[in-house]
């Protein structure tokens, strides 16, 4: 059964670039500019600094990368494109 995780949606301009890229590429995007530690207090909910797996979902509208810690999804980032105004 499928729990309820807080989810972190990030709107980029670059979705379409990230649509193309690997997993592993997908998961450097993410430790870089949500999970620095310079980075990870900007934003709410704040995703947790203790996890151990990525997991890649790509759905339709977004791109969720979802963080796990002992086996259990516990968190997701959510990739989705830039609106315009």
């Amino acid at each position: 059964m499928q729990h309820k995780i807080p989810t972190l949606r990030l709107p980029t301009d670059d979705y379409e670039q990230m649509l193309t890229m690997s997993d592993r590429r997908l998961i450097c995007v993410l430790r870089s500019a949500v999970l620095s530690p310079d980075r990870v207090g900007r934003f709410m909910p704040r995703p947790p600094a203790e996890h151990d797996a990525y997991r890649i979902f790509r759905v339709a509208g977004g791109i969720d990368v979802h963080l796990y810690a002992e086996g259990n999804a516990i968190f997701c980032c959510r990739f989705v494109p830039h609106l315009p105004r």
